[in-house]
């Protein structure tokens, strides 16, 4: 069995599995396959791909980025993902997480998915909310949207951070989206006094980059080497990750250097 999504008109990626063990329909449509390459993978909206034996990249890069570049933070929001994973990795930074999935059914659909779902779940500084308004009023050291942000979106995320707060998020692929990723990047100049895109390894894989946001903290000079020493084992992030995930290369930052702020 083939499955297929097209990451542009032009371009379009297959994958081999074996069968599939989950369909949930609901707001989303959640997929999951068995792989003998990626062990499971899930496919939302016929579209995003989350590759099980590689979920870890993922996860502890958005949140060890934005959390190991600002001291002493104590609240974040994670906004309309489905990767709780992401919520594990924050919480070894002593943060509360706060989480807008407007989709419970296709959250739960992934239960067996993600690895510490049930820890995320039932963590003491963990709240789950379908819709923004019904968060309590505060501000957020740190906000991680694991999807491209429309403007208003933008505009009312770059609110609820605090005076030095950091947003993370998602951004078309430069390689592959070059116009889009641009034009996405130009949309957070008038929020933001640090603007700076990155990429994990097996970026390929996917069709994602990420914008790292801020409003005061930059993310390699103002990198805390000694809290990243003193997390516990990671599988994939570490200060040189960190640093290396913001080199662009020649043809991408002269394409940029107008736009994103270094």
């Amino acid at each position: 069995m083939w499955i297929t999504r097209g990451l542009t008109p032009n371009f379009r990626q297959e994958y081999i599995v074996d069968t599939k063990i989950l369909d949930a329909r609901s707001t989303h449509i959640v997929e999951i396959f068995k792989s003998a390459d990626f062990e499971e993978v899930a496919m939302i909206d016929e579209k995003y791909l989350l590759l099980k034996k590689y979920i870890f990249i993922e996860s502890e890069l958005l949140a060890h980025i934005p959390l190991c570049s600002i001291p002493y933070p104590k609240n974040v929001l994670l906004f309309h993902s489905f990767n709780l994973e992401i919520a594990y990795e924050c919480f070894k930074h002593n943060v509360s997480v706060d989480c807008v999935q407007g989709d419970k059914k296709s959250l739960d659909s992934l239960m067996s998915f993600l690895p510490h779902f049930q820890e995320v779940i039932h963590h003491k500084h963990f709240t789950l909310v379908s819709q923004a308004m019904e968060l309590d009023i505060k501000k957020y050291d740190v906000i991680i949207a694991d999807s491209l942000l429309d403007k208003h979106q933008l505009d009312g995320l770059s609110r609820m951070l605090t005076n030095e707060g950091i947003l993370i998020a998602r951004a078309p692929h430069p390689l592959l989206e070059e116009e889009a990723f641009t034009q996405k990047l130009s949309e957070y100049t008038s929020f933001f006094h640090i603007i700076m895109p990155f990429f994990p390894h097996l970026s390929i894989l996917s069709d994602k980059s990420y914008i790292f946001a801020s409003k005061h903290f930059h993310p390699c000079a103002d990198m805390l080497l000694q809290k990243i020493d003193l997390l516990p084992h990671l599988e994939y992030y570490n200060a040189k990750i960190h640093e290396s995930a913001f080199v662009l290369p020649n043809f991408l930052f002269e394409k940029i250097q107008d736009i994103a702020k270094f």
